[in-house]
């Protein structure tokens, strides 16, 4: 029972543990971003900046250990909005995404 089925056993379909890892396989996981999902993880950091602004401009007001926190916060909102939103631009110019147009030509041949 806790034997593995070959494609043959199994009628026909490939086992679903196996991978490949050739050079195909590097290329697809290279550009499986889309155009929509690059779009959207930019607004998404622009979001979290704007919330590290609004941080920014409410520090003053505090005091104690949540100053503390508060800016841990204000650290992390901006190291990882100002990534995301610098490799998914970046990724969005040199066109490395998946195009909707692309993918249907592919499915065609």
């Amino acid at each position: 029972m806790g034997e593995n089925l070959t494609e043959k056993e199994n009628g026909g379909l490939p086992d679903i543990h196996q991978t490949a890892d050739g050079p195909d396989e590097k290329e697809n996981k290279k550009y499986r971003d889309t155009k929509v999902g690059l779009t959207l993880r930019i607004l998404v950091s622009a979001y979290v900046l704007y919330l590290a602004f609004g941080l920014i401009q409410g520090f003053g007001d505090t005091t104690g250990n949540d100053r503390i926190f508060i800016a841990i916060a204000i650290v992390v909102f901006v190291a990882a909005g100002g990534a995301i939103l610098i490799l998914s631009a970046k990724k969005l110019i040199r066109k490395e995404y998946v195009d909707a147009n692309e993918e249907t030509k592919d499915d065609e041949e």
